[in-house]
Parts: C-alpha cells; structure tokens; sequence
C-alpha cells in the first residue's frame, strides 16, 4: 500500500439462498439450539437470544462459541465471533461477524449471509478460502434440510483425523483405493460418480468438489444422507481433517454399520487411533 493510500476494507463473504418454508420457521432454525442442530453443528448449547452465547460442537475436539450480539425476530441475528483462529491470526479494524438476513420471498423465506470482518492480508487467506468452502457447505445443508428433512432427527457420524502428509499426498489416499475410492477421480462440482462407505460402493451426488480440500454431496441410498470431507483451514502443523456424514431415519444397526466402516477407512488412510 502505498503511503497516504487508504487502507482496504476487510473482506466479507455473502450468500443468498431462498428456503421455501415460513420465516417463522427460518427464524427457529438459526436462534433456537434445536433448530440449529438439524442442519448446523451435531451439538449446540446456550441461548439464541441477545446477549446470549452459542457453543457448537463437531465433537469434543471441536468447539467454537459466539455472541449473539443482536437479534430482530424475523429480521436480522447477528454473531460477533470470538473464535480462537482468528486471534492467531493479524488483528483488522473490524470485528469478525456473522449476520444472518431474513425477508419474505415468493414461496418461502430469502436467506442472506454476511461473515465480515476477515483481514486483506496473505496470512487471512487460508481461513478465508476455507470459511467460504465451510458456509457454501451450510447454506446448501440448510437447504437440503428445509426441503427433505425439516423437523426428523438427525444423526451425525464423524471422524476427525490428523495427517502429516501434504494436503495433495494425503488426498491421494484419502479418495484413492485405500479412503472413498471416489471415481471419476476428481470428480466434479455437480457430477454424479460412485465411492466406497462401509463396504459398499455407493451413488454419490456431487454438489462441490474442490479437491483435496472439499468434498461434499448426497447418498441417495442412505436416505439422501449428506457427506462432507473437509481439510480444515490452518497451515502450520499437521493437517485436520474431518468426515462428517449427517444422516435422517436410519436404524441402528445401519449406522453402526456405518460409523464402523468410516473408522475403518480412516484407519486405513491416516493409521488406527492411539489407545
């Protein structure tokens, strides 16, 4: 920047979906901790309400709580956001925020999202890059949820792995024969292909890929259960990646067999859990 040269705004990221239910409704799913279960984390506590704290969890490693800083019923929440990664990372002029806009739309309720706050800098890029493949994941599972799954249990089952292999080595056993054996490998945003879960080679919806990092779409023979393969931003140390795959209206003994097949993979492609 040169001198006298005005400092560039933070960047945001925003979107813009159309759910076709009541903003009621929409309302619920975004201050409500039940509510916000069914398409958002697994597990969420605290209130929704102004003033209020939120904690979300992905499992008792990952956990990430914000303030809710205002809330219009109907109209607009707002969550300042707290969360430890930024504080690694250089501090900008704004605070990190994630406000959610609400409006009446033909057949349902317009959505809107803007996370603003992230840094201009090279350092803010990964968090940034990532945190846009994170909400481009929960705004499409929020409509997923609206349109198929509004008010069933759902059901996620997870594992969270570590790697010190390169993201680009690590993908390559983690779709390879050895992880989900998805083909076409590489498959693209939109495409349809197969993988491999619990033994079984399965149909698989592509609705994003940007691989290695991103993969995420739907099963139809589970039910249209959602699966999310996420290397999460960060680099610097061993690269976190989680499994997630959100089910509704399975019986027990499918998602035990699925939950010990996604072990089983991941022990194949990272190395089985320390006792």
């Amino acid at each position: 920047m040169s001198p006298g040269e005005p400092p560039k705004p933070p960047r945001m990221l925003e979107f813009t979906i159309d759910l076709p239910t009541d903003l009621d409704t929409v309302w619920r799913l975004l201050t409500d901790p039940a509510g916000l279960a069914e398409w958002f984390a697994p597990q969420v506590e605290g209130s929704g309400e102004p003033g209020g704290t939120l904690t979300f969890a992905w499992g008792p490693e990952m956990r990430w709580s914000t303030k809710v800083a205002s809330a219009e019923r109907g109209r607009v929440v707002r969550w300042q956001d707290d969360f430890d990664a930024y504080q690694q990372l250089p501090s900008t002029a704004a605070p990190v925020v994630i406000e959610w806009q609400l409006a009446p739309a033909p057949g349902g309720t317009r959505l809107r999202l803007v996370h603003s706050g992230f840094g201009d800098g090279a350092d803010w890029d990964d968090m940034y890059d990532g945190t846009k493949a994170g909400w481009t994941f929960f705004i499409w599972h929020l409509l997923e949820t609206v349109r198929h799954h509004l008010g069933a249990r759902r059901t996620v089952l997870f594992e969270r792995r570590a790697s010190d292999l390169s993201r680009e080595a690590l993908g390559a056993r983690l779709f390879g024969p050895e992880g989900l054996a998805l083909t076409p490998p590489g498959a693209a945003s939109g495409s349809t292909g197969q993988l491999s879960l619990a033994g079984t080679r399965r149909r698989f919806e592509v609705q994003y890929s940007r691989l290695p990092t991103n993969l995420f779409g739907k099963l139809p023979d589970l039910g249209g259960a959602v699966l999310l393969v996420e290397m999460e931003p960060g680099r610097a140390g061993p690269v976190q990646t989680g499994l997630w795959l959100s089910t509704w209206g399975l019986d027990s003994t499918t998602q035990q067999s699925l939950r010990a097949g996604l072990r089983a993979m991941a022990d194949a492609v990272f190395g089985p859990r320390a006792a």
